[in-house]
């Protein structure tokens, strides 16, 4: 259902318009999570004031509702549900700078560089997210329901990843309790972003009252 009103909507002035605040939303999400992240795992300098950012965002998010009200108050009997899922869909990209912030702020408290045998699987879960926004981004640009669905599966691989990483911790002697917590609030972010991109595809590929789930041909 998505897909058909998505091509109603890009040619609706209110709607189209919402559309590319929802897209422009994605991309500044997509920025401030590899920002915070180089920050955090790099030590890249904060050139850029990533609270200023998230204001940005929320911007837009309520640009994006207004817009949405706008054109339901004229137009009452069109387009409902889809324009709640709309809504939905920017709240899941405003919790992606919620989090982006929690990782800045966890640089913070750790401002040495994260060293140990978990690194390098924090990398490819870093790596594996980097292409799921890639990939949630060209599937809410097109409407695309197959790649959506694709996006849901590799959210359920990185989730696994992620809860793997904090299981180890708690069985292992070996590191540090500081290091514990930073690497089990990392690995917990991380899960986080994945789950909201994994919402967001879910937006694209089921009806309203499944979203956040699988859809019913992948359960």
């Amino acid at each position: 259902m998505f897909r058909e009103f998505f091509q109603l909507w890009k040619k609706a002035g209110l709607l189209s318009e919402a559309l590319k605040e929802t897209e422009k939303m994605l991309l500044v999400a997509k920025s401030m999570f590899s920002f915070s992240l180089r920050v955090l795992m790099d030590k890249e300098k904060e050139k850029e004031d990533i609270y200023k950012i998230d204001r940005e965002l929320n911007k837009l998010q309520r640009n994006v509702r207004r817009k949405i009200l706008e054109h339901l108050s004229i137009n009452p009997q069109q387009d409902v549900t889809s324009c709640l899922v709309l809504i939905t869909i920017v709240i899941d990209i405003e919790r992606i700078g919620d989090y982006s912030k929690n990782l800045i702020e966890l640089s913070h408290k750790y401002p040495q560089r994260l060293k140990g045998k978990y690194i390098e699987r924090i990398r490819e879960i870093e790596k594996d997210i980097g292409g799921l926004f890639d990939g949630t981004i060209d599937a809410f640009k097109n409407a695309d329901i197959d790649l959506a669905k694709q996006i849901m599966e590799r959210h359920a691989r990185i989730a696994v990843h992620c809860e793997k990483i904090v299981e180890d911790l708690v069985e292992d002697t070996q590191v540090s309790s500081r290091m514990g917590i930073i690497y089990a609030l990392l690995a917990r972010y991380l899960k986080r972003v994945s789950a909201h991109l994994k919402n967001i595809a879910s937006g694209v590929a089921n009806p309203f009252h499944r979203l956040g789930y699988k859809p019913k041909n992948m359960e």
